[in-house]
């Protein structure tokens, strides 16, 4: 690395920024407004207010596709990274027709299901095209821990003989498909994006006259699986959790609204009018229309124009209210929404980075000198969570932080500093003392020296390798804004720190050693509360802008083996920090695994 030639205003952090600001319309019921990754993992959660909410996203790269998400009318859209503004349009009306009550199916996964009668009135379609749409939500996998079916046509007499929609299990998720089998050929379109993350999701099945199919979710379509198959005229029993030929399984976990089953083809336009607003139950083509509001009994009505094709919920199969409208702390956030719909205090929850991934701190320990740039010797792996109330306002959060790797051997602590920052990460400023309390769990500590701080492992990280602290933090007064920074940092006899490149040493570094040795910082600060500073201050750099540490977000980080520059360890780094971020932006996913590994 000593070579390298880096441009002088790169920040050397390996993940991205992103602002989004969306206007909201329609559904005035509508409160709260989720954002969300495709993985199903919560980034953040807001009020609406004033007709739009405002998102501020760090993520790594490359990630091009968010969704937003409203539980109440529980339509979706989804955004690329490259869009800053956006309108959400969630409807003149709830996805429960402004009823008074609502009831969606509820299966168990292991025996419940809906058996549709035929009424010797032959299957609801008896040939191509059709169309299956339902709207679910499930937490995952059942007591089958298998593929989960929503809506099957079937052969009652032969195993293997259906056409439907599922949710398939990739690993420990699931993705929507639409299938076609007919014994030994089965042909299958699965979407991209995981649908068990307990939140609303519609899938559409379109069933072609030609014997394709094509897939739709959430009102988007997701492309088609073109090879032909031919319909079997015995596929009469129509189920709804599961397969039901001779063989029936892959029960359904959760809950199901609004099925609809067409005996046409519908086009882009009709699957994305159909997404905005249900069905009356007289259109053309619709054969059945289910929507599990019939009330007590144990009949499941079909309310489309045929007024034949009721169902039957087996055993494991029930009706759950989703119209409650409850709050239970009155904080104004329903318990739907609420992360903590006990207490009136907090509502919302923003996880950084969200889902598996993490902040990787890497350190090298030799500050002011220049070191072997092998940025194993102090790897720190962090979380953090940010809650806020129902009028947005940050009250605290919570940060866990565990030892990733420890590869030189000079005593070291560690410490995280916290900032006011504005939305983009970018400017921070200096908080009054005691703008952020801490609760003092094991092996962190308030630092008594340095305002709105905490040390870690103090003084002892060395012995620390795999250990984790997890600890709480209180927002005290509004002078503390509403949104916070932090930067984490090692010392060594505690006037010895090591930072990020561009963020300031906290105001008990020992300002003598800057533009000692390879360092090339600035030589005076000032630690005064309400002073502001840009995220790139000159800090913690050498001449030609190399750093002694390296911020990234990932889920897993190999490390270089000891001594082996990073260069090395990862072959695309170089032209990454060389074209000032621009190429190479995951380079971090491809290390050269001879030259590093992971944590045992």
């Amino acid at each position: 690395m000593h070579n390298m030639d880096v441009p002088t205003d790169f920040d050397w952090s390996a993940f991205n920024s992103y602002p989004l600001k969306v206007t909201v319309s329609g559904n005035e019921n509508s409160q709260t407004i989720r954002l969300m990754d495709l993985q199903g993992h919560l980034i953040d959660a807001q009020s609406i207010e004033n007709s739009s909410v405002n998102f501020h996203i760090q993520t790594h790269y490359p990630l091009d596709t968010f969704r937003l998400y409203d539980p109440v009318s529980r339509l979706s859209k989804y955004v690329t990274t490259d869009i800053t503004q956006t309108n959400f349009n969630l409807g003149g009306t709830t996805k429960r027709n402004e009823k008074a009550t609502d009831y969606a199916l509820s299966l168990d996964g292991e025996t419940g299901y809906v058996a549709i009668n035929n009424d010797d009135n032959g299957g609801i379609v008896m040939e191509y095209p059709f169309t299956f749409s339902a709207w679910f939500k499930t937490p995952g996998a059942g007591p089958e821990d298998d593929d989960m079916v929503l809506i099957s046509l079937s052969d009652p007499d032969w195993a293997s003989v259906y056409f439907g929609v599922q949710l398939r299990q990739f690993r420990d998720f699931y993705k929507a498909q639409i299938t076609s089998r007919v014994g030994s050929k089965t042909y299958r379109k699965s979407t991209s994006q995981n649908i068990s993350d307990d939140t609303w999701h519609q899938i559409v099945g379109v069933f072609t006259a030609d014997g394709m199919r094509k897939l739709y979710l959430n009102g988007v379509y997701e492309g088609m699986s073109s090879s032909a198959l031919d319909f079997d005229p015995g596929a009469v029993t129509l189920n709804f959790g599961r397969w039901g030929d001779n063989t029936p399984n892959n029960y359904y976990h959760g809950l199901m609204d609004n099925i609809c089953v067409w005996d046409k083809a519908l086009t882009e336009q009709e699957v994305q009018e159909y997404y905005m607003n249900n069905p009356s139950g007289g259109e053309e083509g619709l054969a059945g229309f289910y929507t599990f509001d019939e009330g007590p009994g144990n009949t499941v009505i079909n309310i489309a124009a045929p007024t034949y094709y009721d169902g039957m919920p087996m055993e494991g199969a029930g009706r759950e209210n989703t119209s409650e409208m409850i709050d239970s702390d009155g904080d104004g956030v329903l318990d739907d929404s609420d992360y903590w719909p006990e207490d009136e205090e907090k509502a919302y929850l923003s996880v950084y980075p969200a889902g598996d991934d993490y902040y990787f701190q890497l350190f090298e320990d030799l500050w002011p000198g220049l070191g072997d740039y092998d940025f194993n010797d102090v790897i720190l792996r962090t979380k953090l969570h940010m809650y806020k109330n129902a009028q947005n306002i940050l009250v605290g959060g919570r940060v866990k932080s565990k030892v990733y790797w420890i590869g030189g051997g000079v005593p070291r602590g560690a410490g995280i500093e916290f900032f006011q920052s504005n939305e983009e990460g970018s400017q921070f400023t200096y908080l009054p003392k005691n703008s952020i309390t801490f609760d003092e769990a094991e092996n962190v500590t308030p630092d008594t020296d340095v305002p709105n701080a905490v040390k870690l492992f103090d003084g002892d990280i060395i012995n620390s390798l795999g250990d984790e602290v997890d600890f709480e933090f209180a927002r005290e007064n509004a002078e503390a804004g509403n949104v916070l920074g932090m930067q984490v940092y090692i010392y060594r006899d505690r006037a010895h720190e090591i930072h990020m490149i561009g963020l300031p040493p906290t105001n008990v570094a020992d300002m003598l050693l800057f533009r000692t040795d390879n360092d090339a910082s600035a030589i005076s600060w000032s630690w005064d509360a309400g002073r502001n500073f840009s995220a790139n201050e000159n800090f913690y750099k050498t001449n030609n802008n190399l750093p002694w540490g390296i911020e990234m977000i990932a889920d897993e980080f190999y490390i270089p083996n000891e001594g082996t520059d990073m260069t090395i360890a990862y072959p695309q780094f170089r032209e990454w920090a060389e074209s000032g971020g621009i190429d190479n932006q995951d380079w971090y996913k491809h290390p050269s695994q001879s030259d590093s590994h992971l944590p045992e």
